[in-house]
């Protein structure tokens, strides 16, 4: 019997498997530029980049799977300021044993009172995928969540 109960509560844990999600930080800063930082397990982006970039290795060791990663994440996360969208070009990319960062970089003119985010990265490969956002400028900040194709407006002090 007890045997049998210990199968029972360990089933649950057996199956597990923490959901997938990613982390991007949009800065405000005082000069005009923005900065938007996308932070993601490798775990999770590494077997993601046979969809990202089918022509390359699943591997974040190859370039060519870091090139498309780059063009992926742009097509994939948007932000405007005042309803002007905001380009965004690749500062810088990190890749780590655990952790991989990739940096863009833009700027806007004087000072928005409301920023639009819409984060849509990888959602199209891990139907589950939850993306946070925070947004900062200054002290303030707020944290959004996406889980689907949603676009949040943050009012800006």
């Amino acid at each position: 019997m007890m045997a049998a109960l210990a199968s029972v509560t360990l089933v649950p844990q057996a199956h597990a498997h923490r959901g997938h999600d990613a982390m991007s930080v949009v800065t405000l800063l005082p000069d005009g530029k923005v900065t938007v930082s996308h932070r993601f397990e490798a775990h999770d982006l590494e077997p993601a980049l046979a969809e990202i970039a089918p022509n390359a290795q699943t591997s974040l060791d190859d370039p060519d799977a870091i090139a498309e990663l780059k063009t992926y994440l742009l097509a994939h996360f948007s932000v405007s300021a005042d309803g002007i969208a905001v380009p965004l070009t690749v500062a810088s990319v990190e890749v780590g044993v655990r952790d991989v960062r990739v940096d863009y970089a833009g700027t806007v003119q004087g000072r928005p009172k409301a920023v639009a985010v819409k984060s849509t990265i990888l959602r199209d490969i891990y139907p589950r995928q939850v993306n946070q956002v925070s947004v900062r400028r200054g002290q303030y900040v707020q944290t959004l969540r996406f889980s689907g194709d949603e676009v949040k407006t943050v009012a800006l002090p």
